[in-house]
């Protein structure tokens, strides 16, 4: 009986922190990253869109979904939260799902890496990163890394100097 009330007392409790933690806008969680079958080129996602779609999360799961439409650019209205967070790439193409190999995430960066030359902030939070075989990458490396100034620095002046987002294989046919 003493159970019954205990669980009765406090399992409003432990589901609110449940959903509270499912809920958290301010942490980064780990994602799921969707990306075009056969994609070959930089991604990059915009957080913080004015009238864009939140991105999906899991209600109590630690899941955020990423799906990149065939453009390569993805805009949320979601906020990038901060933190660390793993995921998991895979290339889509209808519901069929197939892992994306490691050796096809190359070259990333996030906004908070970026500067303008007079310090301040570029206008958007984002990620991008080059998705493809890592001879395709060598091509196309030096779009970011020509800002590159330090180790974790890179200076730019405006989102439109970032590497152009599009998929090189559909390009090439």
């Amino acid at each position: 009986m003493r159970d019954k009330i205990l669980w009765k007392r406090y399992l409003p409790l432990v589901l609110a922190c449940l959903i509270q933690a499912g809920c958290d806008e301010g942490h980064k969680r780990p994602a799921e990253i969707y990306i075009p079958d056969g994609y070959v080129g930089w991604v990059r996602i915009e957080y913080g869109v004015p009238n864009a779609p939140k991105l999906k999360r899991d209600l109590l799961g630690p899941l955020e979904y990423q799906r990149f439409p065939p453009s390569g650019l993805l805009q949320t209205s979601s906020e990038l939260g901060d933190g660390a967070a793993s995921a998991h790439f895979y290339y889509y193409s209808g519901d069929n799902l197939k892992p994306l190999p490691d050796e096809f995430i190359n070259g990333g960066v996030i906004s908070g890496l970026i500067k303008k030359p007079d310090g301040a902030p570029l206008e958007r939070k984002f990620g991008t990163f080059f998705v493809g075989p890592k001879q395709e990458y060598e091509k196309h490396k030096q779009e970011l890394e020509r800002f590159k100034k330090g180790e974790y620095q890179y200076v730019i002046s405006s989102m439109d100097e970032l590497p152009k987002v599009g998929n090189l294989a559909s390009a090439a046919r």
